[in-house]
């Protein structure tokens, strides 16, 4: 069994693979993870991405030198299985990004594909079907918008709340609500725009991260939501 993980500052996604097959994401805090550690089936193989989070990153690949047990944190690189990638000092792109990319193109591999991950932050990223990485975009998350809006502006006030549709609010609370969501379905169609004006047709929307499938339905997009797009791409590194 080989063990995918994508650790953040406080919690813990990971995955299982037992003959090519990937398991169902699994959630929990940093505390929990390390307490059932050692519960898990024989390892054969661990493979990390942690943006941010180097003790954790340090615990993990001290435990599984005492167990003998393969361990590697994935980069970003200039270039993986084929995949090229479009930033000059490529280091500087987040390891989720590039691993998001890299399971687009395994699960989309004749296509162009613009993929949207909706969390703290939502990034774009458009990747052509001659494996380039075309570049992409970082804006704020749909939470972060309003809450940067409810915390920075005097007059602006009221909470996050969940909606059934983009439309024009009567409410201020409305108001930053819909136009946070409005905003973000707007970018999205903006970057497809954008991608055409490149040469870059897109084929495939794929949407990831907390917000993506309820992006993906108050956009009225054509896209596919696939909650273990990174996995998919960390999982191109298990040898056969």
């Amino acid at each position: 069994m080989d063990l995918l993980i994508d650790v953040g500052n406080t919690r813990v996604k990971y995955a299982k693979v037992e003959n090519n097959q990937l398991s169902a994401i699994e959630h929990c805090s940093i505390e929990e993870f390390f307490e059932q550690l050692d519960t898990f089936s024989k390892l054969n193989s661990i493979f990390l991405v942690s943006v941010s989070n180097q003790s954790f990153s340090n615990k993990l690949q001290s435990w599984a030198q005492t167990h003998s047990i393969t361990f590697k944190t994935l980069l970003t690189e200039a270039e993986t299985f084929g995949v090229k990638n479009s930033y000059q000092q490529y280091s500087t792109m987040g390891a989720d990004r590039w691993l998001a990319v890299l399971g687009a193109q395994l699960l989309f591999p004749n296509n162009n594909v613009l993929i949207v991950d909706a969390g703290t932050a939502t990034t774009f990223d458009l990747l052509n079907k001659e494996k380039q990485h075309c570049g992409g975009w970082i804006i704020p998350g749909v939470e972060l918008m309003m809450q940067s809006l409810f915390d920075n502006t005097d007059k602006v006030f009221g909470k996050i709340a969940e909606i059934e549709r983009t439309a024009f609010g009567q409410t201020t609370n409305d108001n930053v609500n819909l136009g946070c969501w409005s905003a973000t379905t707007g970018a999205i169609n903006n970057a497809i725009s954008q991608a055409k004006q490149d040469g870059v047709q897109v084929e495939q929307l794929i949407f990831t991260g907390g917000n993506g499938k309820e992006l993906n339905r108050l956009g009225k997009f054509n896209g596919i939501f696939i909650a273990d797009l990174i996995f998919q791409g960390m999982k191109r590194y298990i040898q056969p």
